[in-house]
């Protein structure tokens, strides 16, 4: 699990995130055909001034570099989105982006 691209956006009180994670999204059996070690983002969760605003259950069958797109009428412009993402490895990392 490496780097997130966040884009955050406010108009006319809905804000529209896009984000993308990098990952192999390498589930055990693709792992041992490519001999790799298992590894897949297995949750992520958005939130807005402490207030959870997206959250999501991945397995090992999704996309690699997953890229997730929602809607929502929590932030204003200026406040951050702060994303946690954990792998199947219990590895976290957090992204954070100012909205536009």
């Amino acid at each position: 699990m490496g780097k997130a691209k966040i884009k955050a956006k406010n108009k006319k009180g809905i804000t529209k995130v896009k984000a993308m994670f990098t990952s192999l999204m390498a589930d055990t059996e693709q792992a041992k055909k490519t001999g790799v070690e298992p590894s897949y983002i297995r949750q992520v969760v958005a939130t807005i001034d402490g207030k959870v605003v997206y959250e999501v259950s991945m397995s090992g069958f999704m996309s690699e570099n997953p890229l997730l797109k929602f809607k929502t009428k929590s932030g204003k412009k200026g406040e951050k989105i702060v994303f946690t993402v954990t792998d199947n490895n219990g590895k976290t990392i957090t992204a954070k982006k100012k909205i536009k």
